[in-house]
């Protein structure tokens, strides 16, 4: 009897880079069958470079999971009476035009359960996570790779799918993550930081900072008087002037790293807990010194994060030097993935 399989890719589609991942399921293991990304000139490019990067990956599946952000997606921390899943539901959407500034009828919503305890009167309290996406934005994309002949099976959210990555590395390396740990991750991105803050392998926290790796490349053109073309070429292999590099954007990661404290001190005072690890994905991530920098910053243990450790591979579809080059860039495209 053949063994089941199941085959889903990941598609991270970035501001200035589009990132996939093929992950089958084949009975008890998850094999990454398939990887490939390309770089977005510009927002209308994307299409066509969603479909250059489909035809040159060879994946055996047309389905896809992605992921929307910015602007567009809401995040919202709300205390309600404590009640069943069922009812929770509804009552959240009976209440979301308190909290969200777009009309409920327009967006899709999703509750995320966080944990219970007592208000200040002593009575029962849940807290919830709401998260609210333009109904507009999701349908646009779907229309998209829909005429690209795929097949859109689910939009989730970035921070979630980085939540969703971190899940399956605890199923294919169990026990590597300590039991009990609260641990940030970290993408930083070309425009955003997505934060996922999670306890005991549970998330507990999300947000999204508008602020990436584009800010780091402006500081490098000003600071060294060349076009952003070269900034970024400078900023992703910077050699001998590494050292420049790291001068030119000091003042940029210090603000990002002062933004991601504050979603840690929120945490922190919410949640009576403390932000114990941090972990750095995305493209930034590949920075040489941005280890360094944030852990001065967040005075908390700081390291990126491969989401491919402990996966097998198909090394007949997959270049593996480049995907575990690359590793850091992939945790949103892997948790998009393993979440179907």
């Amino acid at each position: 009897m053949l063994k089941q399989r199941k085959s889903i890719v990941g598609l991270d589609i970035g501001s200035s880079c589009i990132k996939a991942v093929e992950l089958t399921r084949e009975k008890y293991d998850h094999v990454v069958t398939g990887y490939a990304q390309i770089d977005v000139p510009s927002e209308a490019a994307r299409q066509d470079a969603i479909a250059e990067l489909m035809r040159a990956a060879h994946f055996r599946t047309r389905r896809v999971a992605s992921a929307v952000s910015g602007k567009n997606v809401v995040f919202r921390y709300v205390a309600m009476p404590e009640m069943s899943e069922d009812r929770l539901a509804q009552a959240v959407r009976l209440e979301a035009d308190k909290y969200i500034p777009f009309d409920v009828a327009d967006v899709e919503l999703d509750v995320h359960r966080l944990g219970s305890g007592q208000d200040a009167t002593g009575k029962p309290e849940l807290k919830v996570l709401l998260v609210a996406a333009k109904k507009s934005i999701v349908a646009e994309q779907a229309r998209i790779l829909g005429e690209l002949g795929l097949q859109p099976v689910a939009v989730g959210v970035d921070g979630f799918a980085l939540g969703n990555a971190w899940e399956l590395g605890e199923l294919v390396n169990p026990g590597i993550q300590e039991a009990g740990r609260t641990v940030a991750l970290i993408d930083v991105g070309a425009t955003k930081a997505s934060i996922n803050i999670l306890r005991d392998n549970v998330s507990s926290f999300a947000r999204e900072v508008p602020m990436g790796g584009q800010d780091l490349t402006n500081a490098i053109a000003r600071r060294l008087g060349v076009d952003p073309a070269q900034a970024e070429a400078l900023k992703r292999e910077p050699g001998d002037q590494a050292n420049v590099v790291q001068e030119a954007t000091a003042q940029v990661l210090e603000d990002l790293g002062n933004e991601i404290n504050l979603s840690f001190d929120f945490f922190e005072n919410q949640f009576d807990g403390e932000v114990q690890e941090v972990w750095l994905t995305g493209g930034t991530a590949l920075l040489p010194f941005l280890e360094e920098s944030f852990e001065k910053i967040f005075e908390k243990r700081t390291k990126t994060w491969n989401p491919i450790e402990g996966l097998k591979v198909r090394s007949d579809n997959v270049d593996v030097e480049a995907l575990n080059q690359q590793a850091p860039r992939l945790a949103v495209a892997l948790g998009l993935a393993a979440a179907i």
